[in-house]
């Protein structure tokens, strides 16, 4: 088990190549998944009433601004709803370092197809580090970045499956800095990817929960029921990021 909770198992096999006596060594290295919860930040949203929601995992408490109302359903419980205009929920720092590999995820439920709405983003002095969203243009769940933290930067973004209004939907936004790469998973499955081979800038702003900020200017308020926010400072392997449960664990080892 590695320092981020991730289990990993190293086969150790016999090689191809024949010898006498034979040879043996380690194969390629498999992810079983994590072994606990490994989200550093964790926003339930599930308090019910008040202008601030917790932060189960960390310290970074958000307050709530704007349109916005606590709702109840038998799928998620407790959430809040985002009207679209100006609701919204901030937190005073940042979540993740996003100059290095990170995974955000986020359960919503969209009241309307008509403009963007954003789940989840995250600061820079002018424009955000990352945004987990819907896209009305492509009709699709999605996640991206801007190049640059100034004004003009390029916006590049992997693409899901198409999104539906009133259906609670399970998003994982994933960024590989190694491998350069976006990752967007959808109710457990992965259904986008983008490269993003731009220099790595970190968004030192805070998080923000319903909006984003681009060219020094915040737009894109979600028209959403947003629940169970968790941010991770690695990047998730297939085995946790298609992980649809609130706690992603490995659940038998042969």
């Amino acid at each position: 088990m590695d320092a981020t909770g991730q289990l990993v198992e190293y086969n150790y096999r016999q090689s191809l190549v024949l010898t006498s006596p034979p040879t043996y060594g380690f194969g390629a290295p498999v992810s079983l998944g994590s072994v606990s919860d490994t989200a550093t930040h964790w926003w339930k949203l599930a308090e019910g009433a008040g202008a601030s929601t917790a932060d189960a995992t960390g310290s970074l408490t958000a307050g709530l601004s704007g349109g916005y109302t606590w709702t109840t359903d038998s799928t998620r419980g407790s959430s809040v709803t985002l009207n679209g205009t100006t609701g919204y929920a901030a937190a005073t720092a940042p979540a993740v370092d996003t100059s290095k590999s990170f995974t955000v995820s986020a359960w919503v439920k969209l009241n309307s197809l008509t403009a963007n709405s954003t789940f989840l983003s995250q600061n820079g002095a002018v424009n955000n580090g990352f945004q987990l969203y819907y896209s009305s243009g492509s009709g699709a769940w999605a996640f991206g970045r801007h190049s640059t933290d100034a004004t003009g930067a390029v916006w590049r973004a992997a693409y899901g499956s198409k999104a539906t209004a009133g259906k609670w939907t399970h998003l994982v936004g994933v960024y590989e800095a190694t491998a350069k790469e976006l990752r967007l998973y959808v109710d457990g499955k992965l259904t986008g990817s983008r490269d993003w081979t731009y220099t790595p800038w970190n968004a030192t702003g805070p998080v923000q929960i319903g909006r984003k900020l681009s060219s020094g200017v915040y737009g894109e308020f979600a028209n959403a029921a947003i629940s169970g926010i968790r941010t991770y400072p690695t990047a998730l392997p297939p085995a946790d990021a298609s992980a649809t449960g609130d706690t992603p664990k490995v659940t038998q080892l042969d």
